[in-house]
């Protein structure tokens, strides 16, 4: 378990913007207690100062603690914490003016830059941010073993269910020459099959007394794939009965009035409450929707969990004809898609980045064509360069952004950053924040109450996503598992890097060959209402130091495929920890968002434009995925006019 390897440790900090000449005290309107919640003052532990190992020149090969790096993080919570503006601090102009600027530079603010220049062609756009790379969350990992390139992906993962997308996210891929069609052959959609790969549950001995891998029998289990589970006889004949043949559990009342006691409840509730599941069968469903919604069935929804065709309800006999008001936005959006889950770079959504990085910053290196993107390197050192009408200044923190002399009426913006421990300003015509919609309060003092409040209810989930670099995969293919759910445990996932081969980058051929393995922690503690777990979920994470999630990935990897021959010290030659303690944008849903669907919703009161400022990001339209980061963009560029 203790050999040594190659190690990476992602972290997530905020993508914000930075400050200027103050004194002491007068911008503590945005102190912890006032916007935060309970914030405590933290040091990670390895020490502000440490920002990874490897040639900064190139983020994505760098080792050590990576993604939002202790660095990238000071600032953020030195505002969130009210101690950034204590004493004075002098601001220097750099004199650019810009006509506009950006703050982040994930989906959205990369989407917003290309909005901006394709209605104002010729214009000049500053993107800061203040992580050492681009991308957000859709972040690339590199792999090399034995010199030969592995692509993995450190956050935003796919192109979800393209036929629902927006017209406008439909045509961004267009002009970028995303054509999802395309990977119905750059992804394997045989491998599995041709391997005899099939998904998987991990009972844990924490939980149930004994670890166990039911290997299920395609997409299920059945009476035979769980005869040696470490569950009761009873337990597994009620399981089965919820999965395979579930009884009207309400009966004697109408399918409105079905839906609407769904409305009420979350799948716990459902579960152990109307169906009477013994409490073997409701630990066995607790991490069913984690990986997907970022919580537990103690938080999710009942009726989204029928909508979404999970097990217990079928036996209601509910009309599905139209979606259900009721049902969370991507729920109702994605109501009538029935499309493979396949539509996925090697490093993942950063593809997207890249492509869009190319169109707004050419001879970069970024791709310029669809099949040019997993080979493309990114120069760095092209990306800020003086003379260029798009720039994008990575290291640079934003501190603050106000309306020249304090007016909302104001036509122009100033914006103060921090470059190598100093704070600059620039101006601009209009203002982007495509940062996470909960710093925008310490970054505008002068928002309205009632807006801050709204943004800041949209706190993102905390989560992990970890690439492991295995020299084979010998014991997933004699195990005949692809993927598994844990049922307990740090991780509640671990499945085989997706198989996709473009433009000259060619997954795993054969079990004899390096291979990385996905694993996902969603950090959110249990809680009935998602937000109440998100501030323990993410201090925790906060404070792990990487050695402690190498030893539960060792841990548990060995569990899952001991059987299968696996040796953790032979077979493990990497790991990068990509963790996010903002995640995923929290989605509303019944029943801990009574607000919803009627409002006011907190995203919309959030998002409202401020004079020459709007906001974008995918929290602002309450959805974690790639097209709502799009679609916040398009909104955030023509709200500016």
């Amino acid at each position: 378990m203790d050999r040594k390897i190659s190690r990476r440790d992602f972290l997530d900090g905020m993508a914000v913007a930075a400050g200027g000449l103050v004194a002491g005290g007068a911008l503590s309107g945005c102190a912890a207690g006032s916007w935060g919640g309970i914030n405590e003052v933290t040091t990670p532990p390895n020490g502000w100062n440490y920002a990874g190992q490897g040639n900064p020149s190139y983020p994505p090969a760098m080792t050590g603690l990576r993604g939002s790096t202790n660095p990238s993080m000071r600032i953020p919570h030195e505002l969130r914490d009210g101690i950034f503006w204590s004493g004075s601090r002098p601001i220097t102009s750099t004199g650019e003016h810009y006509d506009l600027v950006v703050v982040g530079s994930g989906i959205s603010g990369l989407s917003a830059a290309y909005f901006y220049r394709k209605a104002h062609p010729g214009a000049s756009v500053l993107i800061l941010d203040n992580h050492d790379d681009f991308g957000g969350h859709a972040r690339r990992n590199e792999f090399y073993p034995d010199g030969k390139l592995l692509i993995g992906y450190g956050g935003s993962q796919s192109i979800e269910a393209p036929s629902a997308w927006s017209p406008v996210a439909k045509g961004l891929l267009a002009e970028l020459g995303i054509e999802p069609k395309k990977f119905e052959k750059f992804y394997d959609q045989k491998f599995n099959e041709r391997w005899k790969l099939n998904d998987s549950d991990f009972f844990t001995n924490e939980q149930f007394g004994r670890d166990f891998l039911a290997v299920m029998d395609g997409d299920t289990q059945t009476a035979e794939t769980l005869k040696n589970a470490p569950m009761s006889a009873a337990a597994k004949t009620a399981f089965l009965e919820l999965q395979d043949n579930p009884k009207d559990y309400l009966p004697g009342l109408s399918d409105a009035q079905k839906k609407m006691k769904l409305v009420g409840l979350t799948y716990l509730e459902y579960l152990r409450d109307v169906a009477r599941m013994p409490r073997e069968v409701l630990d066995y469903m607790q991490t069913y929707t984690s990986d997907e919604w970022g919580f537990g069935i103690d938080a999710f929804g009942a009726i989204d969990s029928w909508a979404l065709d999970y097990p217990g309800f079928s036996g209601l006999k509910l009309d599905r004809s139209k979606p259900y008001r009721f049902c969370g936005p991507t729920v109702q959006l994605q109501w009538d898609t029935d499309e493979p889950y396949i539509y996925h770079f090697p490093d993942g959504n950063n593809g997207v980045c890249k492509l869009l990085l190319g169109r707004l910053i050419p001879g970069t290196g970024a791709p310029r064509t669809l099949d040019e993107e997993p080979l493309a390197r990114i120069d760095y050192s092209k990306l800020d360069v003086a003379g260029e009408q798009v720039r994008l200044r990575l290291n640079a923190p934003c501190v603050r952004v106000q309306h020249t002399g304090g007016s909302i009426g104001s036509k122009t913006v100033d914006v103060n950053f921090v470059r190598d421990g100093k704070v600059y300003q620039c101006t601009a015509g209009g203002v982007v924040m495509a940062c996470y919609g909960t710093m925008v309060p310490y970054l505008m003092q002068d928002l309205p109450t009632e807006q801050k409040e709204g943004l800041f209810f949209g706190t993102k989930l905390p989560m992990v996503y970890t690439m492991v670099q295995l020299s084979n995969w010998r014991a997933w293919e004699k195990l005949h598992i692809s993927h598994t759910r844990f049922l307990s445990g740090e991780w509640c996932v671990a499945e085989l890097d997706y198989p996709v081969s473009m433009g000259g980058y060619e997954f795993s051929k054969d079990p004899e060959q390096p291979i990385l393995v996905h694993m996902i922690q969603m950090a959110t503690k249990p809680n009935p209402n998602p937000r109440g777990g998100i501030g323990p979920g993410r201090r925790e994470l906060f404070g792990k130091p990487f050695a402690s999630y190498e030893r539960t990935i060792r841990d548990q990897l060995t569990r899952l495929l001991s059987g299968g021959g696996f040796d953790p010290a032979q077979d493990i030659q990497g790991i990068t920890v990509n963790r996010w303690g903002h995640g995923y944008a929290l989605e509303y849903g019944r029943p801990w968002a009574q607000f919803w669907p009627d409002g006011p919703l907190p995203s919309v009161i959030g998002r409202q434009p401020y004079g020459r400022v709007t906001i974008a990001n995918s929290d602002s339209q309450n959805r974690a995925y790639a097209d709502a980061a799009i679609d916040a963009a398009h909104r955030a560029v023509a709200e500016l006019g």
